[in-house]
């Protein structure tokens, strides 16, 4: 398979953002508004939530994290901290 190390790039590329945000999510200082826990705030919160990345509106809703962003935005998020 000519092209198979382009899926494994990617799958380690991605592993190492999910990884890296999680780091700053458990370092953070910043506390939800809606939940005993830490998050980042990039437009809405971003927190572990049962084990997962999950972003949180305004309101509390939760959102998996890539209903609302792309691998690449994920990216600018780190590049921003």
């Amino acid at each position: 398979m000519k092209y198979a190390k382009l899926k494994t790039r990617h799958d380690d590329l991605e592993q190492e953002v999910l990884n890296a945000l999680r780091e700053e999510i458990e370092k953070s200082k910043e506390v939800s508004d809606h939940m005993d826990t830490k998050v980042l705030n990039v437009n809405e919160e971003l927190a572990i939530i049962n084990g997962e990345l999950t972003f949180m509106d305004d309101n509390g809703h939760h959102y998996g994290i890539y209903s609302e962003c792309s691998l690449e935005d994920l990216i600018d998020i780190l590049s921003k901290i």
